[in-house]
């Protein structure tokens, strides 16, 4: 039994022909497109028009469709349905496949982070509370001769800006399947860490105790994502590396590219080693800010310390100095005889008003003297 198919649009075909990307909520949305035999057209007639199929949280029932209308190897089939989580590039008879980890990242109302501009993986069906914290999801793309498939999971922007990159080629005749791999690769991923770690080193400075207390979770999240995307971007230079000698290779499958298209793969290999050197820098910017809000905030709470410190000093002088006042006048209303008591006239009531205060101006002087207070 195949789970039951969620409404929610989770196919998306583009064709080079209209330039439109058509969005599809089941398979009977398809059929009545006859998009499945555009697919087959596109595979048999040379020349056809390059076609592209995206879909999102495949299911069991999805891949079994796929596997039957384009004749996918059951290995791949596989591999798609359980998500397999192993890097690799494997070639069968009429397509080949890459697989290799991506980073998704969803983003919450009040979240401050920005979108990585991530690429896309195959889906985990995840809970409808995400956090800003983006996680790793398997990526398939499988390319034959005509057009290709991809598998992708919810929360990712990629797939819509290939498209419009596609729109915006200058060369319509160089789009291929082949072309549509590579930009799915290439994916920008430096820019956001880029603005938010600088962002963050420019307020660790001038930000207020309240301000940088806000910028630790910041912090914290910028490295999560960063750790993510370096172990993403490393397995991702691994699996390129292998594409590429086995399209360079002598006996290579005649479903590999070749020509001009290994101009692109280089360009995606330093793309990939520059922004894996751009990642250990800005993990750098945002230790060392990370470090920066620590001390202030240790040198805040170090300063409030220092005052509380003082303030409970000159409280205690002070205390020192009014408790003897208190005894004074306890001692003079006792109900016994006291010097004084049998004396007409206020003069002894102003002697010892007089006296106190005295003591009290002697005795605060003294400590003002000594920076007691």
């Amino acid at each position: 039994m195949y789970p039951i198919e969620m409404k929610s649009p989770r196919y998306t075909f583009f064709t080079s022909q209209t330039q439109e990307a058509h969005v599809f909520s089941t398979w009977e949305d398809i059929l009545n497109s006859k998009v499945l035999s555009h697919l087959t057209v596109s595979i048999k007639v040379p020349g056809a028009p390059v076609w592209w199929l995206d879909i999102r949280d495949a299911t069991q029932r999805d891949v079994a469709v796929v596997s039957q209308a384009l004749s996918i190897h059951p290995l791949t089939a596989e591999d798609i349905a359980t998500r397999e989580t192993r890097e690799k590039v494997e070639v069968f008879r009429n397509y080949y496949l890459i697989s290799f980890q991506t980073l998704v990242s969803f983003v919450n109302d009040d979240s401050e982070s920005v979108d990585a501009g991530t690429g896309q993986g195959q889906g985990c069906i995840r809970s409808s509370t995400a956090s800003s914290i983006p996680y790793s999801a398997e990526f398939y793309i499988l390319v034959f001769n005509g057009g290709t498939v991809t598998f992708s999971p919810s929360g990712c922007g990629h797939m819509a800006r290939v498209q419009d990159r596609i729109r915006r080629l200058h060369d319509p005749s160089i789009l291929s399947s082949d072309w549509i791999c590579y930009a799915l690769i290439f994916e920008p991923h430096r820019q956001a860490a880029e603005y938010e770690s600088e962002a963050i080193e420019d307020q660790v400075f001038i930000a207020r105790v309240d301000d940088v207390k806000s910028l630790i979770p910041r912090v914290d999240k910028l490295r999560k994502k960063i750790t993510h995307l370096t172990r993403c971007l490393s397995g991702k230079v691994d699996v390129l590396n292998g594409f590429v000698k086995r399209c360079q290779a002598k006996d290579k499958s005649p479903v590999f590219p070749d020509g001009e298209f290994i101009l692109y793969l280089g360009d995606v290999q330093d793309h990939l080693v520059t922004t894996l050197q751009s990642l250990m820098h800005f993990d750098e910017i945002v230790s060392r800010s990370q470090s920066n809000c620590l001390a202030q905030l240790s040198a805040n709470n170090l300063r409030l310390s220092l005052n509380i410190n003082s303030v409970l000093s000159k409280v205690t002088v002070l205390a020192t100095i009014f408790v003897p006042m208190h005894m004074m006048t306890g001692l003079f209303g006792m109900n016994v005889n006291v010097p004084g008591q049998e004396v007409d006239g206020l003069g002894w009531f102003f002697g010892i008003i007089g006296g106190m205060l005295s003591f009290m101006v002697i005795a605060c002087s003294v400590a003002y003297k000594y920076k007691l207070l």
